[in-house]
C-alpha cells in the first residue's frame, strides 16, 4: 500500500528505540577490502563528482557536492537499519515484515518517510536482470519524489553509473552477491541520494525481496527464469532531519562497532 510513514516520535522516543535494537550477530564475518575502496573513514581529499558505496545488501550512490558527514551518516543508518531488520526477520518470505521495519528503525535514526510502498511485482518477460528491474522501481521511487525535471535524471543517473560500476570490478561483485548470501534476507537495495543547495538531504530507495526455486547464486547481471522466483518491490522517499540525526549519531556507531567499517565499502564512479 502507498501511505506516508506518519507516525510521529520524540528524540527521547528515538534514542530509546535505537538502544533496544538488536544487531549483534552470532559469527561476525569481516568481508575482504576491494580494490581502491576506502573505508568510512574521511579525511581531507578532494571527493570525485560522484560516489557510491556497497553497504551490507545494498547500492548507494551519492550525487555530488554531499559532505563528507551527511554520506557517512547515510551510511552508518542505511547500515544499522538493515542489520536489525535482518535480525528481527531473517526468512526470505518476511520481506514486509522486514521493510516495515527497515523503515521504522530509518525513522529512529533520524530520518521523515515522506512516502512508502511494497507490493508484489511481475517481471516482464520470460528472463529479466535484476539490476534492469531494480533501476525501474528506483525510477519509480524517484518520480514519488516529485522533486525537479533536472534532479531527478541526475539521481537515476548516478545509480545507473554505480551499478555499472559495479559491474567493472569482480572483486567488488562477489562482496555484494557474498553480503546477500549472508543475510540470507533474499534482497538487496539501490538508493540515490542528493543534497540540494539549502542543504536538504534527500534519499529514493528502490528494494527487491525475491523468493527463488532455483540455486541461483548470482543476484546481478544474469538472467533470471521469471518462472523461478516470487518477485516482491519495495519503494520509499526520505528526508534526512540534520538535528536528530547529530543527536543519534553516536549511539549509531556504537552499536554498529566494528561493522561502521567492515560493511561499508566506497567507489568512485
Amino acid at each position: 500500500m502507498n501511505t506516508k510513514f506518519d507516525s510521529v516520535i520524540t528524540l527521547a522516543d528515538r534514542l530509546e528505540r535505537l538502544n533496544s535494537y538488536d544487531v549483534t550477530p552470532a559469527n561476525v564475518i569481516v568481508s575482504p577490502r576491494i580494490g581502491k575502496y576506502r573505508s568510512a573513514e574521511f579525511d581531507n581529499e578532494i571527493e570525485k563528482p560522484d560516489r557510491a558505496s556497497i553497504v551490507g545488501d545494498a547500492i548507494l550512490s551519492f550525487v555530488s557536492g554531499m559532505t563528507a558527514q551527511n554520506q557517512a551518516d547515510i551510511q552508518h543508518s542505511y547500515l544499522f537499519a538493515s542489520l536489525v531488520a535482518n535480525k528481527k526477520f531473517p526468512r526470505d518470505d518476511e520481506g514486509e515484515e522486514w521493510y516495515r521495519t527497515f523503515l521504522e528503525v530509518m525513522q529512529s535514526c533520524g530520518w521523515t518517510i515522506l512516502q512508502r510502498y511494497y507490493d508484489k511485482v511481475a517481471a516482464s518477460g520470460k528472463s529479466f536482470k535484476m539490476d534492469q528491474l531494480v533501476l525501474k522501481i528506483l525510477g519509480s521511487a524517484v518520480a514519488a519524489a516529485a522533486v525537479p525535471g533536472p534532479t531527478s535524471l541526475l539521481m537515476l543517473k548516478v545509480a545507473g553509473d554505480a551499478i555499472a560500476a559495479l559491474q567493472t570490478s569482480e572483486k567488488s561483485l562477489r562482496l555484494f552477491d557474498q553480503n546477500i548470501q549472508e543475510s540470507g534476507t533474499g534482497g538487496f537495495g539501490v538508493a540515490t541520494c542528493h543534497e540540494t543547495l539549502h542543504g536538504e538531504i534527500l534519499m529514493a530507495l528502490g528494494a527487491v525481496r525475491f523468493i527463488k526455486r532455483t540455486n541461483q547464486t548470482k543476484v546481478l547481471f544474469v538472467d533470471w527464469d521469471s518462472s523461478s522466483v516470487d518477485l516482491y518491490r519495495g519503494e520509499c522517499h526520505m528526508t534526512m532531519v540534520p538535528t536528530i540525526i547529530s543527536a543519534t549519531r553516536e549511539t549509531i556507531i556504537a552499536k554498529l562497532g566494528d561493522r561502521a567499517k567492515q560493511k561499508i565499502d566506497e567507489y568512485e564512479i
